[in-house]
C-alpha cells in the first residue's frame, strides 16, 4: 500500500545550511501569500544546499519559478546531478507551489535528496522550497488506521512542563529547556510522525526508534512556525516499538504537540480463518459435484447424437463412381493483406511533452493572483553579489530549456498525511476529541 505525506519547508527533516533563510509571513516578499502556508525558505548565495534524508519510494520538491530564480542542481543518493532552470518559461507568468524535481521508482528505503542553488547572472541568483512530497510503502494487509497520541501519553523525565500555547493541539504543549531530557512513547505500527515547534528559541534534538541509529534534528528557524513535522519514519514493521526523544541543548525549548502512528486492525465485520476455510472446501466440492454431472451429461448426448448419424445416412459403396467430365480450378493464393514491409499510411509522430496544466495537486491552495515581478527585479531585497560562478554555455542552455514541471510527474493522490493544521480524522488515544 502507497501514501503520500507532505513536509513544510521549515521541518527540521530539511537540513538547509547557514546561507537559507526562513520566509514565513514576511513582508519583504508581496507574493508571500501565494507559497503553502504562507511559508517557504530562500536563499542568494551560489552553492548553498539543503538536504532530505527520507524513508520512501518517491519524491516531489515544489517551490517557485521566478524571473530572479538561476539555476539548481538536484540529486537522490549517488545518482548523476540534474541541472535546471528555476525561471518560468519565456513569456510565462510565473508559477508558485510549481514542481521543480521529482524522482520516482526508489527502492522503498532510506534515501537522500541534495539541493543545490547555482547562479545565472548576476540578478538571477535565488532559489526558494515550499514544500515535499513524499510516497513511502506500507506494507498492510489489513486496515489501515491513525492514531493520535496526544503529548499526554508520553512517558516525560522529571524537568518538563504543560504550557498553554495557541496553535497546538487542545491549545496545549509539552515543553522543556533542560539539555538530556527525555519523551518516551510506546506504539504499534510501521510508521510514526512527531509534531512540534520549531522557532528562533528552539534547538537541536535526537530521536531514536527501538534500537535504530539515532537521528539529530534542528528545530531552529528564523520565525516561529505552528506546530508540523519534526520528524517521521516507516517501514518499521508491524510490532511493539518505543520511540525516544531527547532534547540537546539547555536554554533551548522543545515543544511536544502531538505523534501519529500508523496502526493494524483486523478487518471489521471479517470473518476467521477456520468459517473461510470452510467455506472455500464447500466450493470447490460443490464445484466438483457439478463437473461430474457436466461430463455425464455430455457423454449422453453425444452417444444419442452418433447413433442419430449412423440411421440417417446411407453406407459408403464399395466401389464408388467417379464423373470424368467434373473440371477442378487450381487454387490461386490472393492474400487480403498487403505483402511484409509494405506502407501505405504516413507514419505517426507522438508528442513527447505531456501538458499538466489541468492537473490538480491535492496539496494545492487557491490563491487570488498577484501582480508580477519585472524581469530583473527582486523581491527579497538587496544582497551581495559575492562568489558568481555561472554555469558554462553548455549546461546553461540545458537548464534554460528544460521545464521540471511540464516533463516530470506530480504524486499520485495516495492517501494522504498532511504536516499542516489541516489533517483528516483519526483516531485519538487519550485526548479530548478528534482532529
Amino acid at each position: 500500500m502507497l501514501r503520500n505525506f507532505t513536509l513544510d519547508d521549515a521541518t527540521p527533516l530539511i537540513q538547509y545550511d547557514s546561507s537559507w533563510v526562513d520566509g514565513y509571513n514576511s513582508p519583504a516578499d508581496s507574493e508571500m501569500p501565494r507559497y503553502q502556508g504562507r511559508s517557504f525558505h530562500v536563499t542568494n548565495t551560489n552553492g548553498a544546499t539543503a538536504n532530505v534524508t527520507f524513508h520512501g519510494t518517491a519524491i516531489y520538491l515544489y517551490g517557485a519559478k521566478r524571473v530572479n530564480h538561476g539555476y539548481y542542481r538536484v540529486a537522490v543518493d549517488d545518482e548523476p546531478s540534474l541541472s535546471m532552470s528555476g525561471r518560468p518559461l519565456a513569456g510565462a507568468p510565473e508559477k508558485f507551489q510549481s514542481l521543480l524535481f521529482s524522482r520516482e521508482g526508489l527502492t522503498n528505503g532510506e534515501h537522500t535528496l541534495r539541493l543545490e542553488n547555482i547562479y545565472e547572472d548576476n540578478e538571477k541568483i535565488w532559489l526558494d522550497v515550499d514544500f515535499i512530497v513524499i510516497t513511502r510503502e506500507v506494507d498492510i494487509a489489513t486496515e489501515v488506521q491513525s492514531t493520535i497520541a496526544t503529548h499526554n501519553q508520553f512517558k516525560y523525565s522529571r524537568q518538563w512542563s504543560e504550557q498553554n500555547v495557541s496553535g497546538y493541539r487542545n491549545s496545549t504543549a509539552r515543553v522543556t529547556s533542560i539539555s538530556g531530557e527525555t519523551a518516551t512513547l510506546n506504539f504499534q505500527g510501521p510508521e510514526i510522525l512527531v509534531y512540534g515547534g520549531v522557532g528562533p528559541d528552539f534547538g537541536t534534538f535526537k530521536v531514536q526508534v527501538d534500537s535504530r541509529q539515532p537521528v539529530v534534528l534542528n528545530a531552529t528557524r528564523g520565525m516561529t512556525h505552528p506546530p508540523l513535522t519534526l520528524f517521521a519514519t516507516s517501514g518499521l514493521g508491524d510490532g511493539q516499538h518505543t520511540l525516544t526523544i531527547t532534547n540537546l541543548e539547555s536554554g533551548k525549548f522543545f515543544a511536544l504537540d502531538y505523534a501519529e502512528y500508523t496502526s493494524h486492525t483486523t478487518n471489521r465485520g471479517g470473518l476467521n480463518a477456520s468459517v473461510i476455510g470452510g467455506i472455500v472446501g464447500g466450493v470447490a466440492a460443490a464445484l466438483l459435484f457439478l463437473a461430474i454431472i457436466g461430463w455425464y451429461f455430455i457423454r449422453g448426448r453425444k452417444r444419442a447424437q452418433d447413433r442419430s448419424w449412423d440411421s440417417s445416412h446411407s453406407p459408403i459403396l464399395a466401389d464408388p463412381q467417379w464423373d470424368d467430365n467434373v473440371q477442378v480450378t487450381p487454387y490461386v493464393d490472393t492474400p487480403s493483406h498487403p505483402p511484409l514491409g509494405h506502407v501505405d499510411a504516413r507514419p505517426v509522430i507522438h508528442n513527447a511533452h505531456v501538458a499538466t496544466a489541468g492537473m490538480t495537486r491535492k496539496t494545492d491552495t487557491l490563491v487570488a493572483p498577484f501582480p508580477t515581478l519585472r524581469s530583473g527585479e527582486s523581491s527579497y531585497g538587496r544582497v551581495s553579489q559575492r562568489g558568481l560562478s555561472p554555469l558554462n554555455g553548455q549546461t546553461e542552455t540545458l537548464a534554460q530549456e528544460f521545464d521540471a514541471g511540464a516533463a516530470m510527474t506530480l504524486p499520485p493522490l495516495y492517501d494522504h498525511v498532511f504536516s499542516s493544521q489541516s489533517r483528516p480524522r483519526h483516531r485519538d488515544v487519550g485526548g479530548s476529541g478528534q482532529i
